[in-house]
């Protein structure tokens, strides 16, 4: 996982990737934006470029050294609207992680206490007594609900613009 800041670092990690014969089957790529709000305030939106900034970079690097069909880019920070999604994929991610919107589809308020263990709804935390809070019977619904508006709403995007899948979707 790697937040990118300077070009000339992920062409050096290329470089070293081609150097030593050895490409990850993937990178993830998360945006210096924050995402979940487990990690500290001074962190979580002053590190980094944006993802949408980011992700041609790595994809172009990668495309540039003739690598890219070794290495796939997973896009993580903010992605909880299929519109977003779609983005990321036109900016060249093959995949996406998306923590914030299953956390708030399974109730997080985000409260930006999980590193603290004190969740108060019980959706990140070891806590027993906070982690009843969570009710599993009741919140699966909500989680797909979540899932199949994403995978929805995506395929109304690729349908937009004129593709069979959001897989499709490219710059």
């Amino acid at each position: 996982k790697i937040v990118v800041s300077k070009v000339e670092e992920i062409e050096a990690l290329v470089k070293t990737m081609i150097e030593i014969d050895t490409y990850p089957s993937f990178i993830t790529v998360d945006g210096g934006e924050g995402g979940t709000g487990a990690t500290f305030q001074e962190l979580e939106d002053g590190v980094g470029l944006p993802l949408f900034t980011a992700l041609p970079i790595v994809s172009s690097m990668l495309e540039k050294y003739g690598i890219r069909n070794k290495v796939k880019i997973f896009a993580s920070g903010k992605l909880v609207t299929p519109d977003k999604i779609a983005i990321a994929l036109g900016l060249g991610a093959d995949l996406v992680n998306i923590a914030r919107g299953m956390m708030i589809s399974v109730g997080c308020i985000m409260s930006q206490q999980c590193h603290l263990n004190t969740c108060p709804v019980g959706v990140a935390t070891t806590d027993p007594k906070k982690e009843k809070g969570l009710i599993v019977d009741e919140k699966q619904y909500r989680v797909t609900n979540y899932v199949t508006s994403l995978h929805e709403g995506l395929f109304n995007i690729a349908a937009a613009v004129g593709v069979h899948s959001p897989t499709e979707i490219t710059s």
